[in-house]
C-alpha cells in the first residue's frame, strides 16, 4: 500500500539557512507560516552530529570550493543518534515535531547511510564498519567520505536502531540520500521494522531505481523533469547530466522516456530548488536572474503535474539570497546567506506567496491532481511551453505554462467551457477554437468541454 504522498506538498528546511539563528527553536517558530502555504510534510536536511576532523583530504570537493574553512558538513556524519549541538538537543527536535504534528504536518528527516564521516562512532564500536580496498585502506566515495559496510550485521543493526530512535522522537519518514546506492536488501529489512513501529511511515528515494520503488519506497526524485524545467528557465544552471537533447522538445521527450520506465504507481518528487541546486547555482539562482513570473510559471507545472511538489526553504516568497548549506552557524558571514524573509513584504514575494497558496489549495481540493492520469500536449514545446491534461473519470483539467519571455500560441487539443472561468490563469487563455495563448511566462489551468 502506497503512502498518501500523492496529495502532499513537501517543504525542505535546511536549518542553517532557514533562519538567522539556524536552529530548531527558531525553525519551530516558523511552522505556522509553513503550514499557512498548504504544506503537509516538512523534510529536514541532516541535523545529526557532523564530523569535526580537520584533515581536508576527507572533505568533499564542493565543501572545499565553498570557501568556508570548516569540517562540519551536514552530509559527513559522526553520530547518527545525536543532534549536532549547532542545532539544539533532543528536546528541541521533539518540540519541533510536536508543533508540526499539532498543525497537521508530518516530519521527514534526511538519512545519509551510503557514507559517513571518518570519525563516525561506528569506527570504534564495529571493527568492520567501513568498506576496505584490497590494500586494507578505507574505501571512499567521490565525496572522499568512507563507504559504510552493509555486509556487517552489526552495522545494519546500528543503523536500523538509529531509524527507530528517530521514529520514537516523532519522525514520520525518511528522505534517503543516494538511496539506490545502498543495498536494497538493507532497506527491505529496515523499513519492515520501521513500519511496524509506525504504520504509514514514508520513504523517499533520492534516486530512480525501479526495483527500490516497487518494493520499499513511496516516491523518488524526478531528476529529468526537474532539471529540464530548471534548464529551460535559466540555461546557466547545472544540469548534472539529467538533461538530454539539444532542443527543448528533445529534452521533454527524454523526460517522458525516463518516466515511462518507472513503475506505474511511482511518484516523482518535483523541485525547482533544493539544498544542492541553491548552493551550486549561487549567483545564478533563478529568482536572482529572472523576473518572479518565470518561477511562477514553472511552479504551476511542478504543482499540477503528476507527482509530489517540493518547495525549498524560501521558494514561496521568491527568496533569492545566496544560499549554501556549508556555512556553519558560528561563521560570521553565514547570517547574510539565510532566507531573506523581507521578500514576503515585497511585490515579487507577495505574488509568489499568493500563487503557492492557491496551487496548494488546488492540489488538495481537486482529486484530479492527486489521482488523475496525465497526458502530454506537445504542440507548444518547440516554442518553450509545457502542457498536459490531467484526467479523472469524466473530469479533465488542461494545464499549460510558458517558460520563455516571448508570447507563444499553439493548438491545445481542447475546447473551453463557455462562460466558465479558468481554475488558474495569468497571461494565459484558450480561445473558442482551441488555441492556447500564453504571454511571457504566462500560464493557465482550465477545465475544457472536451479533451
Amino acid at each position: 500500500m502506497k503512502d498518501p504522498l500523492k496529495t502532499a506538498v513537501i517543504y525542505q528546511i535546511v536549518l542553517r539557512n532557514f533562519t538567522r539563528d539556524g536552529n530548531f527553536r527558531a525553525a519551530t517558530e516558523m511552522l505556522d507560516h509553513v503550514r499557512s502555504i498548504g504544506v503537509d510534510a516538512v523534510y529536514l536536511s541532516p541535523f545529526v552530529e557532523m564530523d569535526r576532523d580537520m584533515d581536508e583530504s576527507g572533505w568533499s570537493p564542493r565543501q572545499l570550493a565553498s570557501g568556508y574553512h570548516t569540517p562540519k558538513n551536514p552530509y559527513r556524519i559522526s553520530d547518527y543518534d545525536r543532534i549536532d549541538p549547532e542545532y539544539g538537543a533532543d528536546a528541541d527536535f521533539a518540540a519541533f515535531n510536536d508543533s508540526a504534528h499539532a498543525l497537521g504536518m508530518r516530519v521527514f528527516m534526511d538519512l545519509v547511510y551510503l557514507h559517513c564521516g571518518p570519525n563516525n562512532v561506528m569506527k570504534d564500536r564495529i571493527p568492520d564498519a567501513f568498506q576496505r580496498n584490497p590494500d586494507g585502506s578505507v574505501r571512499t566515495t567521490i565525496w572522499h567520505f568512507p563507504f559504510v559496510n552493509f555486509e556487517s550485521r552489526d552495522v545494519r543493526r546500528y543503523l536500523i536502531d538509529s531509524m527507530l530512535h528517530w521514529i520514537r522522537l516523532g519522525c514520520d519518514g525518511f528522505r534517503c540520500d543516494v538511496g539506490d546506492a545502498v543495498p536494497l536488501d538493507f532497506w527491505r529489512e529496515a523499513v519492515a521494522e520501521c513500519r511496524k513501529a509506525r504504520p504509514g511511515f514514508a520513504m523517499i528515494l533520492e534516486g530512480t531505481a525501479p526495483a527500490y520503488l516497487e518494493e520499499v519506497f513511496d516516491a523518488c526524485y524526478a531528476w529529468p523533469w526537474s532539471f529540464t524545467i530548471r534548464n529551460a528557465l535559466c540555461d546557466t544552471t547545472p544540469t548534472q547530466g539529467f538533461v538530454k537533447g539539444d532542443s527543448f522538445p528533445e529534452k521533454m521527450a527524454h523526460v517522458r522516456e525516463c518516466e515511462a520506465k518507472m513503475p506505474s504507481d511511482a511518484l516523482g518528487m518535483c523541485f525547482l530548488d533544493n539544498h544542492d541546486t541553491a548552493a551550486d547555482d549561487w549567483e545564478n539562482r533563478f529568482d536572482r536572474v529572472l523576473p518572479v513570473e518565470a518561477g511562477n510559471a514553472a511552479f504551476v507545472l511542478t504543482f499540477l503535474r503528476r507527482g509530489v511538489p517540493l518547495l525549498f526553504n524560501g521558494n514561496e516568497i521568491a527568496d533569492n539570497s545566496l544560499n549554501t548549506f556549508f556555512a556553519a552557524v558560528e561563521d560570521v558571514g553565514r547570517a547574510r546567506k539565510t532566507v531573506d524573509w523581507a521578500r514576503a513584504l515585497q511585490p515579487a514575494g507577495q505574488r509568489r506567496l499568493s500563487l503557492i497558496r492557491e496551487l496548494s489549495r488546488l492540489r488538495h481540493d481537486n482529486p484530479v491532481f492527486a489521482d488523475g492520469s496525465q497526458e502530454w500536449v506537445t504542440a507548444g514545446e518547440a516554442q518553450g511551453a509545457v502542457a498536459f491534461v490531467r484526467r479523472l473519470g469524466d473530469r479533465a483539467v488542461f494545464v499549460a505554462a510558458n517558460l520563455t519571455a516571448a508570447p507563444v500560441e499553439f493548438p491545445s487539443g481542447v475546447k473551453p467551457v463557455t462562460g466558465v472561468s479558468p481554475l488558474l490563469a495569468d497571461g494565459g487563455e484558450i480561445t473558442a477554437d482551441g488555441l492556447c495563448r500564453l504571454g511571457p511566462y504566462g500560464f493557465i489551468a482550465a477545465e475544457p468541454a472536451s479533451a
